[in-house]
């Protein structure tokens, strides 16, 4: 629908809209009922309009409509002829100038610039609908909409959702990306679209504190009886890092016990004995020099996997240091939540957070002999 709009809004064509449904009939197509002054009155529906002011005519959900109603649509279409419930017909423009002289007061002469757009989804499941291809894919210009590339959906998530983080988007759009993947493969059966993700991307937007496993419920609901397709889901979605809970099974906890710690007991005791002895102190003044530390900028760094996808526990995150970084010696996190590793070759692996996914490395070896070459012993 939107991509129609922005099309004739970007031709400046005027338009009237039409939403078909399994109850359309076809004077429901000709007609539309409306209240006025406490009677109802029935009008020209936005069909006839159209034809009648060479307006471009949406018909939107063209696949629910009966069989009956999609007939007289693609007469129209086809032919250019169509009768009205009220006795009245719409005729093209060169049959009603080959019979103006007799042409009775009841035609509507269809103005050449009428055309039609008309919007459909694929026969089968989730929809429900006819094949409307089958019934009237000669007489349109069919072209099939498919979703977005990558780039195209991460940024139309952008426009929906400033606030929330572009790694977010980007991640979810990869998850949405498996999912339809899933459903080429025949492992799912509800094609999970850029509706489903813009509206995620919009709850996250207005919601933040929900998280994305909240928000996804509004999706991931419609499978909640169907166990199967369920876990299929959730390992997808444990797969980007994100975790899906399902509904019979409680979440794990594995948190380690409190323990209380024993008394404290005396281990040295220092005593004086004898007189006390005054110590000369000497100053002396203490030579300082400033050293500048090569620090290159970060790169990629391995993929962390989540430690909270099954269960609950202190650990947030776990990644492997490659062999050629060096050997894990001593690890440490800062209150900003990066994790510093120390490693042999003296170097620093620096992880910033969330997700730790750029690390930098500042070698230490030639910073190790400025500071050797002045003192004689080196803690670290």
């Amino acid at each position: 629908n939107k991509l129609a709009d922005r099309l004739l809004g970007a031709l400046r064509l005027e338009r009237e809209y039409i939403q078909l449904h399994r109850d359309s009939t076809v004077q429901s197509l000709t007609l539309q009922p409306s209240l006025e002054g406490g009677v109802v009155t029935y009008g020209d529906s936005p069909l006839v309009r159209a034809c009648r002011e060479g307006r471009v005519l949406m018909v939107d959900e063209a696949d629910k409509a009966p069989r009956e109603v999609v007939c007289i649509l693609k007469g129209l279409l086809d032919d250019g002829h169509m009768a009205l419930s009220d006795g009245r017909r719409l005729e093209t423009l060169l049959d009603y100038e080959a019979e103006k002289d007799d042409v009775p007061s009841d035609v509507i002469p269809i103005h050449p610039n009428f055309r039609a757009v008309v919007l459909a989804n694929r026969p089968g499941f989730p929809f429900l609908g006819n094949d409307f291809f089958a019934e009237c894919g000669d007489v349109l210009s069919c072209h099939a909409i498919d979703n977005p590339d990558m780039l195209s959906e991460v940024a139309l998530l952008r426009a929906y959702a400033p606030d929330v983080a572009p790694e977010l988007l980007q991640r979810l759009s990869h998850l949405f990306a498996d999912l339809r993947a899933a459903v080429e493969d025949g492992t799912l059966a509800y094609p999970y679209s850029t509706r489903e993700l813009v509206n995620l991307a919009r709850h996250l937007q207005k919601f933040p504190e929900d998280g994305v496993p909240r928000a996804a419920a509004n999706v991931l609901d419609f499978d909640r009886t169907n166990r199967a397709a369920l876990e299929t889901v959730a390992a997808i979605f444990a797969r980007h890092g994100i975790p899906i809970s399902l509904p019979d099974r409680a979440p794990l906890i594995a948190i380690a016990p409190e323990r209380a710690l024993p008394p404290p007991t005396p281990r040295w005791v220092w005593e004086a004995h004898g007189a006390a002895v005054e110590v000369p102190i000497e100053l002396h003044n203490l030579s300082s020099h400033d050293y500048e530390v090569d620090r290159p900028p970060p790169s990629p760094a391995p993929k962390a996997t989540p430690a909270r996808l099954a269960g609950f526990s202190e650990r947030l995150a776990s990644w492997a240091v490659m062999p050629s970084e060096g050997e894990p010696c001593h690890v440490c996190a800062l209150p900003d939540g990066s994790v510093h590793v120390l490693v042999a070759p003296l170097a620093l692996l620096s992880y910033s957070a969330p997700g730790f996914a750029s690390v930098q490395r500042t070698d230490l070896g030639d910073y190790a002999r400025v500071l050797a070459s002045s003192t004689r012993d080196l803690f670290l």
